[in-house]
């Protein structure tokens, strides 16, 4: 029988989600800039590509040759899964330079012809975006996970909140709970607040991330705590962890 719960690999995540989640759900990391939501995203990627599972990253906030960048510098080589396509990056940025006529003909470098690119023409039009979003998520269904980074920023560029509100509760019922594949998206606190807490509460599961208030010795600690997770034993309280080159996500243990 096909597992019902996803587990991340990532030690922060394992620590206060011991069971993991359930497949059919659609989760939202939380915080400010620079806590380390996007970070978050990469190494869950990772982890996933390691067990042999697809990933979809909907990219909004940059290239997927800079995303590869940020992997590289975390120490994870995702460039062979893109090739192959176990890695998908769907490409809702590049349409800016686009519309400013800038060429990107061999702009992908060691991308350049791999089967992950998919490039999203205009991510505006919302019927075409979630085309593109379905089709992939039917192509993995039950063995993968999606992540979308960010939603803030998908916010900026939709037609209206609502109608990205409906695609996100669209996005729930068809590809987590029909094609059982967790969504995990980021959005950046203290934007579109009103928003926000519409979206969470049509969310499964909200996690947090923050700067420590108790700075130590003026360092910026980063933590993170599971507020909500339907379906799941979890640790209310707060998690120190740190980013460590090569490893990941480390919980920072006092």
């Amino acid at each position: 029988m096909e597992p019902l719960r996803y587990e991340f690999g990532v030690e922060p995540l394992d620590l206060i989600l011991p069971q993991g989640i359930l497949k059919c759900s659609l989760i939202g990391v939380f915080g400010e800039t620079g806590t380390g939501k996007s970070v978050l995203l990469n190494e869950i990627a990772y982890r996933a590509l390691n067990r042999g599972e697809r990933v979809l990253m909907i990219l909004f906030e940059e290239t997927p040759a800079s995303k590869l960048m940020h992997f590289s510098s975390l120490g994870f080589d995702v460039t062979e899964y893109v090739r192959k396509g176990d890695l998908e990056f769907m490409d809702c940025f590049t349409y800016r330079l686009r519309e400013r006529d800038i060429e990107l003909s061999g702009d992908l470098g060691p991308l350049d012809g791999a089967r992950g690119i998919v490039d999203v023409e205009d991510p505006r039009n919302l019927d075409a975006f979630w085309d593109q979003v379905e089709r992939s998520a039917r192509e993995m269904a039950g063995r993968g996970i999606i992540l979308m980074d960010s939603l803030t920023e998908f916010l900026t560029i939709a037609p209206d909140p609502s109608s990205l509100l409906e695609l996100m509760k669209v996005m729930k019922a068809v590809v987590s709970k029909h094609y059982r594949i967790p969504v995990v998206y980021t959005f950046h606190f203290g934007m579109f607040d009103d928003f926000r807490y519409v979206l969470e509460i049509a969310s499964d599961g909200v996690i947090d991330l923050r700067f420590n208030p108790e700075v130590i010795k003026e360092l910026l600690i980063k933590q993170m705590r599971v507020r909500r997770m339907s379906g799941s034993k979890h640790r209310p309280d707060w998690i120190t962890f740190d980013v460590v080159p090569g490893k990941g996500l480390a919980v920072v243990r006092k």
